[in-house]
């Protein structure tokens, strides 16, 4: 991987494991596995992980050249019970190399450990908050290293891609015209609260991956990814972090299903126009304060997600947003100008983005 143009916030992905630095890995144009010939045995004993032995494999990228101020990566993976990976990344500031800094561990069973992120990683260079990457000054590149275990040598996980999404600066709200794509897709509604004595209220996360996985089971026809909120709570479910709002561990459970899932930065609504007119619902990270958000449910939140389905002639913002206390009250309009401050200002801009795979998706500006 090269160098490109530097900008507030751009996209990259690792598909293509052709090239790279392996050990007891196999890559390929196609996924990264592990070479069952090559592996690297070990025994944890600091209970990272399980608290015994264990084999594993581990890719490491090239060089990725790019000026940001924060950096999350999202994956498409397989983990068969037993095995799991992990994603870590270090960066150039100044012209020196930082240590490794671990963006999550991850497995889609819970065994033989828990799946987490990993805390108090920070020092004068940066420092991790759950699933983001946040640099003290501005880092000029990048290197991604993904490593994955097994405690059977006959069994692998594998990685279909890796993605790395950068930003700078916060985007302004309003700054881009509309472009005037109307469209209003049939998402399942679903509310959170209905939950709200399981701990349902920070639920929002796996609540619109619950929505937007049944919109495109029902557009696939296939009812296997249709899961409740509940199911999606377990599999998403950050045990360091005590929650389920990572958003690298919320895309991945959607990956695991064979869908493209990824996390990115985005600049403005006139973006998920074209998205939502393709057919694709977005979901969005939001906050707010007391009075910004008209038509809201929560008064306030410093971190909420919603799904939008579309947009009206007016451009306003078609949602499902799962605070609303019913299913059949899921559905809120909000002002557009509004929306997107509520979006920008906190977040940076912050969606996941889940489709199947040769689903006809709007043109690569650089953001995915």
């Amino acid at each position: 991987m090269g160098s490109f143009p530097n900008g507030n916030k751009v996209y990259r992905e690792i598909s293509d494991f052709a090239l790279g630095v392996f050990e007891g890995v196999r890559g390929s144009r196609a996924s990264l596995t592990l070479d069952a010939n090559n592996l690297i045995s070990a025994n944890d004993t600091t209970s990272r992980y399980h608290g015994g032995v264990y084999y594993y494999g581990r890719y490491s990228s090239s060089c990725l050249y790019v000026n940001f101020k924060e950096a999350i990566i999202s994956w498409e993976a397989n983990t068969p019970p037993g095995t799991w990976i992990a994603v870590d990344a270090r960066v150039q500031v100044k012209g020196n190399w930082s240590k490794w800094y671990n963006m999550g561990t991850w497995l889609e069973h819970n065994l033989p450990f828990s799946r987490h992120s990993t805390n108090n990683q920070g020092d004068s260079i940066g420092n991790v908050n759950t699933d983001t990457l946040i640099i003290v000054d501005i880092a000029t590149a990048i290197e991604v290293q993904v490593s994955l275990f097994t405690l059977d040598p006959a069994v692998s996980p594998s990685v279909r891609s890796v993605g790395i999404t950068f930003s700078q600066e916060l985007d302004k709200a309003g700054l881009v015209p509309r472009i005037g794509l109307v469209s209003n897709l049939s998402v399942p509604k679903r509310s959170q609260m209905l939950f709200h004595s399981e701990g349902g209220k920070r639920w929002c996360s796996p609540s619109c991956i619950s929505m937007v996985m049944a919109y495109w089971a029902d557009v696939m026809g296939k009812n296997s990814i249709d899961n409740p909120i509940p199911r999606i709570v377990q599999g998403v479910w950050d045990f360091a972090y005590g929650g389920s709002g990572n958003w690298a561990f919320n895309t991945a459970y959607a990956a695991s299903f064979g869908l493209h899932a990824k996390v990115v930065r985005l600049s403005s609504l006139v973006e998920l126009e074209y998205w939502t007119a393709a057919g694709v619902p977005v979901i969005v990270s939001i906050a707010f304060r007391r009075g910004q958000l008209k038509n809201a449910p929560l008064l306030f939140s410093s971190g909420h997600l919603v799904v939008i389905r579309g947009f009206d002639k007016n451009g306003d913002v078609l949602t499902n947003d799962p605070a609303a206390p019913s299913d059949d009250t899921v559905s809120i309009t909000y002002d557009r100008i509004q929306f997107e401050n509520a979006w920008l200002n906190k977040s940076n801009g912050t969606v996941y983005l889940i489709y199947p795979t040769g689903w006809k998706i709007p043109k690569s500006n650089g953001k995915w």
